[in-house]
């Protein structure tokens, strides 16, 4: 016997029977999803809905990136980041990147190159994070959101990359941009 073989085969499809908000403040909501399973039963899902988020890998130098350090309620610490956000309605991944990179950062790009995709939590979670390398940066800062109180700091790739495989950088966005970079840059 091979060990996929005792895998549960799946009769059917799902089917998307209903979606709901219970609950939203500000870019959050609370949806309950109901779906028909594969096997004929019905199962509702509850699912945080973030929608796009962003992740941007800045270059102020061949070598050199922004970091930003900013107070965390989640985790109730300051955590080590690259900048980003979510995505405002009507928003492409782009736009947000850049303006994410501006308002956090400081900095505007001549050029921004996708990296990688991907869903930080696809059982629960709605957000799909787009992750962007930064060329060509000028100073060119937007103000801030209202409740965002942050440092940044420029150092060298090599020491990011490094405080994420040490755990020194926590946040998803930023550890997955940082790896992806670190583990494709030979390639290109």
């Amino acid at each position: 016997m091979r060990p996929y073989d005792n895998i549960r085969r799946v009769p059917g499809p799902w089917t998307r029977l209903a979606s709901s908000i219970r609950w939203s403040r500000d870019k959050l909501a609370l949806r309950e999803d109901v779906w028909r399973l594969p096997d004929g039963r019905e199962r509702a899902y509850p699912v945080l809905a973030v929608g796009v988020t962003v992740g941007i890998l800045g270059f102020t130098e061949p070598d050199r990136v922004v970091l930003v350090r900013q107070f965390r309620h989640l985790a109730g610490a300051d955590s080590w980041e690259l900048p980003g956000g979510g995505a405002l309605a009507g928003e492409t991944p782009d736009a947000a990147a850049q303006r994410e990179l501006r308002e956090e950062g400081g900095y505007r790009a001549e050029r921004l190159v996708l990296l990688t995709r991907f869903w930080p939590s696809s059982a629960y979670l709605d957000e799909v994070a787009w992750c962007f390398v930064a060329h060509g940066l000028t100073p060119d800062p937007l103000p801030a959101d209202d409740d965002e109180f942050f440092e940044r700091r420029v150092v060298p790739v090599a020491d990011a990359i490094t405080m994420a495989l040490d755990g020194e950088i926590t946040e998803s966005v930023s550890k997955v941009t940082l790896l992806q970079y670190g583990l494709t840059r030979e390639r290109r």
